[in-house]
């Protein structure tokens, strides 16, 4: 008798035991939601003022005010503005490069084609956020440390391009050849979006004449222009070291 009520004891012990500790799982959860949520909404801030003010106009305390956010959280993620405008910069880019494969992937495979991958590349970069680069590219000019950081998720989103040429493109089986492809891309249709967010210039008859080149080039084309890209670099290089030997 003593036994069983022993057992009946621990056993509801043990069951309070199964009861409380999801229940302290859950509350931990939900800190960590609310933490990701307070992080997310001075991202999203940082770039609604980097696109609406600007760099210069953009400062840590707009930024709280914009996401409904306290200074002190604020400060407690994000100490300086530099931490806050990086953080952002890398976020959107991530979105992008998600945005980029998760648009092109719903393609028909038919219509994965070089036109419609420019057509793509350019629906993101004249989008409104992406005027928050621009203005983050300016400000890296004269910013070592956020140039470097510009550099970095630049390039991820490049790679991740690259690497999407050569998915849908199996024809195209070097890097080299889908990264001179892409380089030549970025830059016509970042220009293109410089030139929308001016007001000067066309850049739909840019991007036009881009999606035209694009249709018309094949596996083999493409590998002349690598290999021609690569000659010029070469080229420039050599006289380059020749001139600072003079």
């Amino acid at each position: 008798m003593g036994t069983q009520e022993g057992h009946s004891s621990t056993s509801g012990f043990e069951e309070s035991l199964s009861v409380a500790v999801p229940a302290r799982t859950s509350v931990r959860r939900s800190q960590a939601d609310r933490r990701l949520g307070t992080q997310r909404a001075l991202l999203d801030a940082t770039i609604e003022c980097l696109v609406e003010l600007g760099y210069s106009g953009t400062t840590t305390r707009i930024v709280a005010e914009r996401a409904h956010v306290s200074r002190g959280a604020q400060t407690h993620y994000y100490p300086t503005k530099s931490d806050l405008v990086v953080a952002s910069v890398e976020h959107l880019f991530d979105q992008l490069a998600l945005q980029f494969r998760e648009t092109f992937m719903a393609v028909d495979p038919e219509g994965r084609t070089f036109e419609r991958a420019v057509e793509e590349l350019w629906q993101l970069v004249n989008g409104s956020t992406y005027a928050a680069v621009l203005e983050v590219i300016v400000a890296a000019r004269t910013d070592q440390e956020l140039r470097v950081v510009v550099h970095g998720v630049a390039a991820r989103l490049e790679q991740t391009v690259i690497e999407l040429v050569r998915l849908f493109f199996p024809d195209i089986e070097e890097a080299e050849v889908a990264r001179t492809i892409v380089n030549l891309a970025f830059t016509i249709v970042q220009g293109a979006a410089v030139s929308s967010y001016a007001g000067f210039g066309d850049p739909e008859q840019i991007i036009g004449q881009l999606r035209m080149l694009a249709s018309i080039v094949t596996p083999s084309s493409a590998q002349q222009l690598a290999m021609a890209a690569q000659e010029f670099t070469s080229t420039k290089s050599v006289s380059n070291l020749d001139g600072d030997q003079k």
